[in-house]
């Protein structure tokens, strides 16, 4: 994934939190920037076994949550692999928020402790997080079950926290991490996400829609999910190892 969109994928997709994983289902991903008709990213999410794997369609690259332990991730394309533990990237992100807190900037401030005012209307189950520099606006979908809902914000948070770490030029995972946490309290998972920064310090002009995000919950895994995910596990064995910095220089060169 090239480096400018990167951070922009975590905000619309993805933070960690206790708690089981065992219900297996599939989700279909799409971000697309502004008004474009064609996806600038595509992925397929895979939930089986109480395992995570993440299908990223361009580059091609796997990432795989293993029961809350570790996160491994593969390139397809260099045919090599690393991985890190969760503490690990838990660490990191709770020097990001310290760092955060010694700015005076208020945006920084934002980011690194950020509070939204939270609205829901029941007709169009449309949940709204506002605030003066960032707006999430999602479109909703019942989980079926707390525990579904639960897996997702497990892994959403994890994917969010680990793009911070893989991406350390970027934005904080914080502001996603609570869209997360409301989702999960209404045991809602994200039909599409719009994501909206007011800050006219950002990289964008003021209040324009920059992302916007699709979401397929498959409820039911088909023969084909299980084919990728065992592809998956094979690659796992078979590509040798490289460090997470050298595979962290690799991805940012994509």
């Amino acid at each position: 994934m090239k480096k400018s969109t990167s951070w922009l994928f975590v905000w619309m997709w993805g933070a960690m939190v206790g708690g089981a994983w065992g219900i297996d289902f599939r989700m279909e991903n799409k971000v697309y920037f502004g008004n474009q008709r064609e996806p600038a990213v595509e992925t397929t999410t895979i939930f089986y076994n109480g395992v995570v794997y993440d299908f990223l369609k361009k580059p091609a690259e796997i990432t795989i949550l293993e029961n809350q332990r570790r996160i491994v991730l593969l390139d397809t394309e260099r045919r090599v692999k690393t991985h890190v533990t969760l503490h690990e990237v838990e660490a990191f992100v709770e020097r990001l928020r310290r760092r955060a807190d010694e700015y005076s900037d208020p945006f920084v401030v934002f980011l690194g402790r950020p509070e939204f005012e939270h609205h829901f209307d029941p007709e169009s189950r449309e949940l709204t997080l506002s605030s003066r520099w960032i707006t999430y606006r999602v479109l909703t979908v019942d989980a079926e079950s707390a525990e579904l809902a639960e897996e997702y914000r497990m892994f959403a948070d994890a994917l969010a926290r680990l793009n911070a770490l893989l991406n350390p030029k970027g934005l904080p995972p914080f502001p996603r991490l609570v869209l997360n946490a409301e989702l999960q309290r209404r045991e809602m998972i994200p039909k599409e996400v719009h994501l909206t920064i007011h800050s006219d310090r950002s990289l964008f002009p003021k209040k324009r829609t920059v992302l916007r995000s699709e979401h397929y919950l498959v409820r039911q895994i088909s023969e084909a999910d299980r084919t990728r995910v065992q592809q998956a596990i094979e690659f796992q064995n078979l590509f040798p190892q490289i460090s997470f910095e050298q595979y962290q220089k690799q991805h940012l060169e994509k």
